[in-house]
């Protein structure tokens, strides 16, 4: 078992953006591979000796984002953001024949969607390190040194000395 490595919340939403950024390009990949050839749509059987390579590709960024996927829930939660992540992961490959459509998996909106999301978090999650840090520089600065306290005779002689 390997030791977990942890990290703040904006390295985390920094890792998952460039994360879902190779997601997104294997798809797109992955697409660019299957409208080369006229075929027939067939999601649920095994890929072509010309997709291998990209169904590897594909296979390998959807794994390390699926690992992501419960934290980025978990902080869209936290931070009221739209949880958009079980969509992502929800893409049928080969379902339609690429003659009959010509769009990709995202649609501009999905991607706008996504990269909103992670912009918003990593605002959210960049404000509350910032605060925490501030905190913490308020703790540890010594507190000025208190003057003892006097009394009234004392006062008096060293207003007028």
């Amino acid at each position: 078992m390997g030791a977990i490595q942890v990290q703040s919340n904006l390295e985390f939403i920094q890792e998952l953006r460039a994360c879902v950024a190779r997601y997104l390009k294997a798809v797109d990949a992955w697409e660019a591979e299957y409208h080369k050839y006229y075929r027939l749509a067939r999601p649920h059987q095994t890929v072509s000796p010309d997709l291998e390579e990209a169904q590897s590709a594909y296979v390998t960024a959807r794994r390390e984002l699926e690992t992501l996927v419960p934290r980025a829930r978990r902080l869209c939660a936290k931070y009221d953001q739209r949880d958009l992540w079980p969509g992502l992961l929800r893409i049928q490959l080969g379902a339609h024949a690429p003659q009959t459509k010509i769009a990709s998996a995202f649609g501009r909106s999905e991607r706008i969607a996504i990269a909103d999301c992670l912009a918003n978090l990593e605002m959210q999650c960049g404000e509350q390190e910032m605060k925490a840090e501030a905190k913490i520089e308020a703790i540890a600065e010594p507190a000025p040194p208190a003057k003892p306290h006097r009394n009234l005779l004392q006062r008096v002689i060293d207003y007028f000395i």
